[in-house]
C-alpha cells in the first residue's frame, strides 16, 4: 500500500515537473521573437511610418524580416519589411492597395485544393521582391508552400508534399 502511494507520488511529480519545464522552455524560446517584433512595431510607430499596427510577424527567407502591417496617419494601408539585422537590407515598404490582397492570394493558391487546411498566409520579401507565402496541409496530410508575387498574383514558387 505504501509502495503504491510512493509510486503514484513519483509518477505525478515526474509528469508535473516535465510539464512545468516544457512550458518554461517554450516561453523562453518564444521571448526573442516577441521582443524583436515589439521592437519593429515600436520603430514604425515612433518614426511615424504607421499610425496603427494591425499585424506583425517574422518572415524567414535568405534574410529574416519583420513584417509590420498597418495604417498610416492618412489612412493608407501599408506593410513595412524591417530586416532582422540592422546591417542587412534597407527597410522596404509596399502599399497594400498596389498588390493582391491576402484573401486573393489564398484563393489563388488553393483554388485546386479540396479538403486542404490553411496554416497561414504571410507577406514577406524574397529575391524577387514582396511575395505572399501560403502554407497549407493537403488532403493527404502533406505540407505545401505556395509563393505568389504580391504585385500581380503570379506564381513564383511552389514546394509540395513535404
Amino acid at each position: 500500500m505504501i509502495l503504491k502511494r510512493w509510486l503514484l507520488f513519483l509518477v505525478v511529480f515526474a509528469v508535473s515537473l516535465t510539464v512545468i519545464l516544457s512550458l518554461l522552455i517554450y516561453f523562453q524560446a518564444k521571448a526573442p521573437f516577441k521582443d524583436a517584433n515589439k521592437s519593429a512595431e515600436t520603430y514604425v510607430t515612433e518614426n511615424n511610418l504607421l499610425a496603427q499596427v494591425e499585424d506583425a510577424y517574422v518572415y524567414n527567407s535568405s534574410t529574416t524580416f519583420h513584417t509590420i502591417i498597418g495604417k498610416t496617419a492618412k489612412g493608407e494601408e501599408k506593410a513595412f519589411f524591417i530586416p532582422e539585422k540592422e546591417n542587412d537590407d534597407a527597410i522596404m515598404e509596399v502599399k497594400l492597395q498596389d498588390g493582391i490582397s491576402k484573401e486573393q492570394a489564398i484563393q489563388l493558391a488553393m483554388e485546386d485544393e479540396t479538403n486542404s487546411k490553411l496554416l497561414h498566409a504571410k507577406l514577406g520579401v524574397e529575391e524577387v521582391g514582396p511575395v505572399w507565402e501560403i502554407t497549407y496541409v493537403n488532403e493527404t496530410n502533406k505540407l505545401n508552400y505556395v509563393y505568389l508575387l504580391f504585385d500581380n498574383g503570379d506564381w513564383w514558387k511552389r514546394i509540395s508534399n513535404l
